[in-house]
């Protein structure tokens, strides 16, 4: 995610004043208007844009250091490519009255292209020149701190796999803040895609954020669509927060009605209502950024920076009142809340589990993600513990939504062979046992009729042996039942050979997939038709 607009502007009025002083602007008039234009367009907060006006300088003067500057810090804040980010400021850099910003974002780059050693260098030389930092910039000596937590953690990988949700939910432009119900039944999450508000564009260069969703059809994601109108505007929702139920949904808004305030959504039937904004105990005239309602519908936790928390935003925590309203909200504390920003809590369908996500504690860069357990009785927090890499990246990873078994969950970010900016991940726990299910498979002749039908079935002796696919090793062998040749067989997810066997003979094989999610219902059914 790209930084506040705000600061956008002021870093960008800084280095146009720091560079007209240094630097020598070309002569000719053509390249000229193109230079004006690509300031205009980098002022703007247009990144994207701006990278392909300096792209176009840059084939001029290659080695020019504004241009590498500007191009350098336009590829830091999106996700194009971070390594020409580094190459960029490096090029910048050539120059002993070098601006001190430039070493705090090669800093900056270095650690998110994993080079932290490099990165503690620069953020050094930063310091040293005595710089200062701009407005929601991390300071340095952070930085250098979560450099050192990345060398000690990143060795410490957690047993998952992270597996790209795939074109169906994923497009070249910003997917991100994904939640689903307790079941893994539907998906919903925020895009940038520029299917949205053809006529607003955001300042970043993509459109502004909406709300999608997806359902699971018992064996694929279905295309992602848009959620009504009475979710979405011309402006900027995004969601932020799921009932493990799927029926209560809590948004971010920022446009006419609300400006960085938190709105609610329920469900009637099968559609959400228009959404409404959370009363003034929660929103205020400051940021409210983030929100998520326990499973029983008990407690509302949520971020804001309004003043008296411990620095930047802060996590806290409502009760629900007898007449419907939240009570005066409570800071989560120090156990939870850092000089940084806490943001986006989520709590996990056992009604226990706390995520949130937090530049402080011993992250490894920006944002990660942590985890700790709420006491609802006495009202604590547990010590929150970093979930570690490779969930959490040197980059910002700011929300998780997870499934009631704790297995499977579901993040975004920007990682390498995505289709393009920020995408939407499964993770799969495999520490964690993975759900069973039961198998019913029936026997049926090639013109779909059920052999138990027929008594000539009763001559045959079925059988079914079911084999793991790379070693071959039998997973055990089934028998039917006699009265209606049903198998009833039990299996974790993964993927399977079925060999079906008539008298001490196999007959016939196929290949079949046990889901690797949560299920609403354990049972699944397999009709078997015979070839002959």
């Amino acid at each position: 995610m790209t930084k506040s607009y705000r600061q956008l502007f002021l870093r960008a009025s800084f280095v146009l004043i720091f560079f007209s002083t240094f630097f020598v602007y070309p002569q000719s008039g053509s390249v000229f208007t193109d230079d004006k234009k690509a300031r205009e367009v980098f002022m703007s907060g247009n990144m994207q844009e701006a990278i392909r006006h300096f792209n176009e300088l840059l084939k001029i003067n290659k080695n020019n250091k504004e241009y590498n500057a500007f191009i350098g810090y336009a590829y830091l804040v999106t996700n194009i490519d971070k390594k020409k980010a580094v190459e960029h400021l490096q090029r910048a850099i050539q120059n002993k009255n070098n601006d001190p910003y430039l070493h705090y974002d090669l800093g900056r780059a270095y650690l998110l292209t994993y080079n932290f050693d490099k990165a503690i260098e620069s953020f050094n030389t930063f310091i040293s020149k005595g710089g200062k930092e701009d407005g929601d910039d991390l300071p340095a000596k952070r930085l250098i701190e979560m450099c050192e937590n990345a060398k000690n953690l990143i060795p410490l990988r957690v047993n998952v796999t992270i597996q790209n949700m795939g074109e169906a939910i994923n497009t070249p432009f910003p997917d991100y803040f994904p939640f689903i119900d307790e079941n893994e039944s539907v998906l919903y999450f925020t895009t940038k895609r520029d299917k949205n508000s053809p006529a607003v564009t955001d300042i970043d260069g993509f459109k502004t954020a909406d709300i999608y969703f997806s359902e699971f059809n018992g064996e694929t994601w279905s295309k992602a669509k848009r959620m009504p109108n009475t979710i979405n505007s011309a402006y900027i929702e995004e969601i932020v927060g799921l009932s493990a139920d799927g029926e209560t949904m809590l948004i971010a808004v920022d446009n006419e009605y609300g400006m960085d305030d938190i709105f609610i959504s329920t469900k009637s039937k099968k559609n959400f209502l228009r959404s409404e904004r959370l009363g003034n105990t929660v929103n205020t005239l400051n940021r409210e950024k983030a929100a998520m309602i326990s499973p029983d519908g008990n407690w509302l936790f949520f971020s804001s920076d309004t003043p008296g928390g411990y620095g930047g935003l802060d996590i806290y925590y409502s009760k629900k009142l007898p007449n419907g309203d939240w009570s005066f909200p409570f800071n989560a504390g120090n156990i939870i809340n850092t000089e940084y920003d806490d943001n986006f809590p989520y709590i996990a369908p056992d009604g226990t589990t706390f995520y949130f996500a937090s530049q402080g504690h011993n992250s490894i860069g920006g944002y990660d993600l942590f985890v700790s357990k709420w006491d609802e009785q006495n009202l604590l927090f547990s010590t929150p513990e970093n979930v570690g890499y490779p969930i959490n990246t040197p980059d910002d990873n700011r929300t998780i939504s997870v499934s009631k078994s704790g297995r499977y969950a579901y993040v975004s970010d920007f990682r390498e062979n995505g289709l393009g900016e920020l995408d939407i991940y499964k993770v799969t726990f495999l520490d964690v046992t993975p759900p069973y299910y039961i198998l019913f498979a029936s026997l049926y002749s090639s013109d779909s009729i059920l052999l138990a039908n027929r008594e000539i079935n009763q001559s045959k002796d079925y059988k079914l042996i079911v084999k793991e696919p790379g070693s071959k090793k039998n997973v055990g062998t089934f028998r039917p039942n006699l009265h209606n040749q049903q198998f009833s067989i039990v299996l974790h997810p993964g993927f399977y050979i079925f060999e079906l066997w008539s008298n001490n003979s196999p007959i016939q094989s196929f290949e079949y997939i046990v889901p690797d999610r949560e299920p609403s219902d354990n049972e699944l059914t397999i009709p078997i038709y015979l070839n002959n």
